[in-house]
């Protein structure tokens, strides 16, 4: 599913076809109607000014960055190293939302956890393996880009690579998004590399803040930003790249180089905070992995004591899980989600920012007080105290399971009876 154009042309319509047709429908859910939709509206609908407080500042700028392959091995197990990998990251304690994200994915599929953080959606209610920047984003796609281009927000996209990956150059565009700006398009300046070919975090985040500059005085400015620095695969040695960590007691070299990797990238992120924390316009800055990285099966004894094999659920969930931040450069309070799933993050995102949450984002709010995390492996169980098949919910948790299913299906494959109170932009 990375490249289902290439795919026609290589393999034929026959042999591509064949592969694809068990991801092409998806089952209306149990219970769906367009009375289950609006009955859903009913109970989300409320007065705004008593669900949200007004905000004293409203940042003019949101930046939203996925850092790709990146992870807190720190956080999830017991590694020892010569050098702290995530010094910065783990030094955030003011004006601040963090904790960790449950992905859909991991080792790979960045475009899953992607497009959950930009919709709200979660990959739960879609045929396992399917990528839905493939297969599914053929119209107008309710999501963050739209949601803040209807506040007056500029809307651009970055990745510093090709705009064809995951089908992203179509995409973008149905999710409203003013500019995206790949490799194609990238300009000459902002171009240094690490291991070869692969833009540094860095230079990704100077072109940012030279966007920044650059904006008009009264433009607002949403970036969405895809790095491509962490890469895998992690085994060949670069004169451009200087490994500056190094696990001790043990000779993994593809990990030596992952964790070498992922430290500049918190030295990059350092940067770009310390530039945004001394401009005078409010700021918000959203920062994520998409997943864990893919690294020799023979180390994971190592990081979780059992290797990757042989786990709980809660175990096996614990390799879905990435570090997330919302900072902002003004008086914010301090917040930490222990648990929480990368569907929520764009409705923590406004939230955050004081702004106004639509319908569905409010739906997604209500939810999280229940089942606090949901992904492509099942859901938190606040009933259970840890992670449970999405089969096995009963009760309230079952209810809002199943409302969230209604919905999505609702936004995504009902074309003639699409709720204006859910998804309003997509009319």
């Amino acid at each position: 599913m990375w490249n289902v154009n290439k795919e026609y042309q290589n393999k034929g319509l026959v042999y591509t076809f064949a592969r694809e047709f068990r991801f092409v429908f998806v089952e209306e859910p149990e219970g769906y109607s367009v009375d289950a939709v609006k009955k859903i509206a009913e109970k989300t609908e409320g007065d705004p000014a008593e669900r949200q407080q007004e905000p004293d500042v409203i940042p003019e700028n949101i930046i939203m960055i996925m850092n790709e392959s990146l992870a807190d091995f720190e956080s999830t197990g017991d590694l020892q190293t010569d050098t702290e990998i995530l010094p910065f990251i783990h030094s955030l304690n003011k004006n601040v939302t963090y904790g960790k994200l449950h992905v859909p994915t991991f080792g790979g599929g960045t475009a899953r956890s992607e497009y959950e953080a930009l919709t709200g959606n979660s990959i739960q209610f879609f045929p396992a393996a399917c990528q839905p920047y493939e297969l599914y984003v053929r119209d107008p796609e309710y999501g963050l880009a739209d949601i803040l281009g209807s506040q007056d927000y500029e809307p651009v996209a970055m990745h510093p690579n090709n705009a064809s990956n995951w089908n992203r150059s179509k995409v973008y565009v149905r999710m409203g998004f003013d500019e995206f700006l790949s490799i194609e398009n990238w300009g000459d300046e902002f171009c240094d590399r690490v291991r070869k070919h692969y833009y540094s975090d860095a230079t990704v985040y100077d072109k940012i803040i030279k966007m920044y500059e650059d904006k008009e005085e009264d433009q607002k400015l949403f970036t969405f930003c895809v790095t491509m620095q962490n890469h895998g695969g992690y085994t060949e040695k670069y004169d451009n790249f200087d490994e500056k960590v190094r696990l001790l007691g043990l000779n993994y070299p593809d990990v030596n180089q992952y964790l070498s990797l992922v430290h500049e990238s918190d030295s990059a992120l350092e940067y770009l905070i310390s530039y945004f924390q001394n401009v005078d316009d409010p700021v918000e800055i959203v920062f994520f992995g998409d997943h864990q990285p893919s690294l020799s099966s023979s180390f994971y004894p190592n990081l979780n004591g059992k290797g990757l094999s042989g786990l709980t659920e809660d175990e096996l969930e614990d390799l879905y899980t990435i570090p997330f931040f919302i900072w902002t450069n003004y008086e914010s309070t301090e917040v930490e989600l222990p648990i929480t799933s990368i569907n929520y993050l764009s409705t923590l995102a406004l939230e955050r920012a004081g702004i106004e949450l639509p319908a569905y984002n409010q739906f997604l709010a209500d939810m999280m007080e229940t089942i606090p995390a949901i992904n492509s492996r099942g859901y938190y169980s606040k009933s259970a105290g840890g992670f449970l098949h999405i089969e096995e919910a009963t009760g309230e948790e079952a209810d809002w399971i199943r409302n969230y299913n209604i919905l999505q299906y609702n936004n995504m494959f009902d074309k003639k009876e699409k709720s204006e109170v859910f998804f309003p932009y997509l009319k």
